[in-house]
């Protein structure tokens, strides 16, 4: 299962992503009785891979995502693992 999400650039900072992934993992784990989350995001995107670590999630590993252009910036991608 894979975790995401996106806010107004007004939400940013203001640990609405955090807070909400932790509620989505506790549901994932009391509700749904999953095993893993996963989460990726852009490499460049710093605040987001800060808020992954925030809520528990680790570093994987990278890979460039498929559906974007050689040489696209946002191509590199980071992948977040969590389990309960």
């Amino acid at each position: 299962m894979e975790i995401g999400w996106r806010l107004r650039r007004a939400a940013w900072r203001q640990g609405y992503a955090t807070e909400g992934a932790k509620r989505c993992l506790q549901y994932a784990w009391e509700h749904l009785g999953l095993d893993e989350v996963v989460s990726f995001t852009a490499t460049i995107n710093r605040p987001s891979k800060h808020m992954r670590q925030k809520a528990g999630m680790t570093f994987s590993g990278t890979f460039a995502h498929p559906l974007l252009p050689d040489g696209y910036p946002l191509q590199p991608h980071v992948l977040y693992r969590v389990s309960p």
